[in-house]
């Protein structure tokens, strides 16, 4: 799944009637094969794709694609993006980094999927450029059910990360502590 933050305003996980997204929605979908849904949040356009191609024993393997633009013109906005993994207690994850830093993938295992591996590409801008500007922090605890994950996430937050691009002032962005958790939850 997904969760954004734009400094300044609240973490966000759901679009909801009544929570100030101004618009959300699937822009298309077959309802098996592939989707592009659209999500407008203060100014930002975010645009999730995902298609699945046939095969395997389990579904086929899927491929999704996140891209966030500005409304308008002006400076872009600093954003930090969160993207999760879970498996409601039935199977196990582990982190696989890149370089020590990037969590390049997730590797797990679940009953109904055997083993597989989830897959992170490093971003790229458009035109397939590499990212003008990216930073990258994980965090992997335990959670006593989906339900509280946004509420990890918020207990996690840190503003402590510095975002550093060429010929403009350093700024300090959102990231998860790699020791975040729920108070009062023991780490698992």
């Amino acid at each position: 799944g997904l969760m954004w933050l734009q400094h300044g305003g609240n973490l966000r996980h759901t679009s909801e009637q009544n929570d100030g997204v101004s618009r959300y929605g699937w822009l298309m979908h077959d309802g098996e094969n592939f989707g592009v849904q659209e999500i407008r949040d203060e100014g930002l356009v975010l645009r999730t794709e995902f298609v699945k191609q046939p095969g395997g024993d389990h579904g086929g393997d899927w491929s999704w694609r996140v891209t966030v633009k500005t409304e308008g013109k002006g400076p872009a906005p600093l954003v930090s993006l969160f993207f999760y993994v879970a498996t409601d207690g039935q199977g196990t994850l582990r982190p696989v980094l890149e370089n020590g830093t990037r969590l390049a993938a997730v590797a797990g295992t679940a009953e109904e999927l055997g083993d597989f591996t989830l897959t992170f590409l490093p971003p790229t801008g458009e035109g397939g450029e590499g990212a003008k500007y990216a930073s990258y922090n994980f965090l992997a605890a335990g959670v006593p059910g989906l339900h509280r994950l946004t509420d990890l996430v918020r207990h996690s937050l840190r503003e402590s990360s510095v975002f550093s691009p060429p010929g403009r002032p350093r700024r300090r962005f959102f990231g998860v502590s790699s020791t975040g958790g729920l108070p009062g939850e023991p780490p698992r």
